[in-house]
């Protein structure tokens, strides 16, 4: 007898029909033997990953030993009418469906309202590679809130400059800020981000040389610090201190101030102690932001960067099944 799942149901009577996902017409399946609608797999799977599902295989066997009345709330396949026993998707099926569905479906599923502000990161999803590709990277923009306003997938033969593009392109940008990492600081995406109306905050380094010696020469050791914040926690003290100054002039379009970010470290067990220097030009005037809303724009993007990061750690688990299924192919 097949284990059923020791998880309780919540609801035990089933809604009279599955409601329409916005995304169900771009179902990767061939209509021709369609057994299960798509909400019925990725509500599956979303379950199975909220009950500590980290791979295929364990999103399969949680969906294989659901009980039915959980498999009546997520519309699976009725097989015996008069019984009311019902069939999850195959683990096949949701491996299918799951590589190869586009994200942006799962995207359009979620409605994202707060968009003031916009960090863009990208990461490497870790134990996404083949034999035939690397790693998949996505490129997303995440709210200050963490939430994930859009993805998209960089492709093997491009970069993370090409993707802004279609990754804001979805977006309305007018009156936000778009905060980025120092790949991002292009005179191309800082035209292209005015055009839509949005402002700008870009870490400077040394891939654009001339605005980072013009952002490193500038008289910080006169201007006053603005922002100062002390934290203890995991292991170590840190103190940061924010000097802004309004610049005319610089090497970069529609600059109106630099941020400088000054971080002092120390390891509380060892005694070891270091300081680092962080650069930041942004479009946006004195007028509109002072130095402690720049400062905290800048710990925000810190924030959103380790969440993004950890998230991309959690929910990349090697697939167990890889290494049979690469050897059978």
């Amino acid at each position: 007898m097949r284990l059923q799942s020791a998880m309780p149901c919540l609801a035990l009577s089933a809604p009279s029909s599955m409601p329409r996902l916005p995304g169900e017409d771009c179902d990767p399946r061939d209509r021709r033997g369609r057994c299960h609608p798509l909400g019925c797999i990725l509500l599956a799977a979303l379950c199975a990953v909220v009950a500590g599902a980290r791979c295929l295989e364990a999103i399969g066997q949680w969906a294989a030993n659901a009980p039915q009345p959980t498999l009546a709330r997520l519309h699976a396949r009725t097989t015996s009418p008069a019984l009311g026993l019902r069939q999850a998707p195959s683990p096949a099926t949701i491996r299918r469906v799951l590589t190869a569905l586009d994200p942006a479906v799962l995207l359009g599923l979620s409605a994202v309202e707060h968009t003031a502000v916009l960090i863009v990161d990208g990461k490497s999803l870790r134990g996404s590679a083949t034999p035939e590709s690397g790693p998949a990277h996505l490129l997303a923009a995440m709210t200050a809130e963490g939430s994930t306003a859009a993805q998209v997938r960089v492709g093997d033969k491009t970069s993370e400059i090409a993707a802004l593009g279609d990754l804001l392109g979805g977006l309305d940008t007018a009156g936000c800020v778009v905060s980025a990492d120092a790949l991002h600081t292009q005179t191309a995406t800082a035209e292209y981000l005015a055009g839509r109306g949005a402002d700008y905050l870009l870490t400077v380094k040394a891939n654009q040389p001339t605005l980072f010696r013009q952002a490193k020469k500038l008289p910080w050791a006169q201007a006053p610090v603005l922002d100062r914040g002390r934290e203890r926690a995991h292991g170590r003290e840190e103190v940061r201190t924010a000097k802004v100054l309004t610049v005319a002039g610089i090497a970069f379009p529609y600059a109106a101030q630099v941020v400088r970010i000054h971080r002092w470290v120390r390891i509380i067990a060892t005694g070891r102690a270091r300081r680092t220097y962080a650069y930041l030009v942004t479009s946006l005037s004195a007028e509109r932001a002072a130095a402690e809303e720049l400062a905290r724009l800048v710990r925000g993007h810190w924030r959103i960067e380790v969440r993004h990061e950890a998230l991309r750690y959690r929910t990349g688990v090697k697939d167990p099944c890889r290494p049979a299924v690469a050897a059978a192919g």
